[in-house]
């Protein structure tokens, strides 16, 4: 973590944060979730910039408040990603939303790692978030850990 922050630096992480969110929104987009690549690259890339903002206040005002960045953006996250859950009554009390609330926090953290300049351990955050959200889910599917309701029997 250096607040030597050049604009190529800034560039690479502000793209790379872009990249890695849009991915992963990709994956909620096509599951027909409510947030998808716009607003988890947007997401990535906030968090990425706020942290090179902690950098590069630190080398200007002398000290660096980053764990404080770090609690303001993981509580922020606790806020948005209430917005996306939702319960839903029928004959059962269905709950929506909480991988994609989960998956925002973790969208959040991998862009503050990537701001901060963790950039491998974001890299490798992001392949082990895919592996969750498209490998666990099979197998959720194939034990019938998960269950997929048709829309259909939702409403009778």
């Amino acid at each position: 973590m250096s607040s030597d922050l050049n604009d190529l630096d800034f560039i690479i992480r502000i793209f790379l944060s872009l990249v890695i969110g849009a991915l992963i929104g990709l994956e909620r987009q096509y599951r027909n979730r409510h947030a998808g690549m716009r607003t988890f690259a947007i997401l990535s890339m906030a968090s990425a910039l706020i942290a090179m903002v902690g950098l590069l206040s630190a080398k200007i005002f002398g000290n660096s408040d980053i764990p404080y960045i770090t609690v303001a953006i993981i509580l922020s996250m606790g806020f948005l990603g209430a917005g996306v859950i939702y319960r839903e009554k029928t004959t059962m009390v269905i709950i929506h939303g909480l991988t994609t609330s989960t998956t925002l926090l973790m969208t959040a953290i991998i862009g503050l790692a990537i701001g901060l300049g963790f950039i491998k351990h974001a890299l490798i955050s992001f392949l082990i978030t895919l592996v969750a959200l498209l490998i666990l889910r099979r197998i959720e599917l194939k034990t019938g850990l998960k269950k997929i309701i048709p829309e259909q029997e939702l409403r009778e």
